[in-house]
């Protein structure tokens, strides 16, 4: 696992868990696939590999 310093925008735009979870139970009950890039920034850890669905309003 890599650590990088994320944005806010990057960090609202995937999935995370805290530190104290397991990657390794995520991929495991498939959550997160079993290739998937996750990186550490500060006490979270966040999946690269999946994007949260954009919030757009139309007015």
């Amino acid at each position: 696992m890599k650590y990088l310093r994320l944005t806010e925008a990057e960090k609202a735009r995937h999935p995370s868990i805290h530190s104290t979870g397991s990657v390794r139970g995520m991929k495991k009950l498939g959550y997160w696939g079993k290739h998937d890039r996750c990186v550490r920034c500060g006490q979270y850890i966040y999946n690269l590999s999946i994007t949260i669905g954009s919030r757009r309003i139309f007015v």
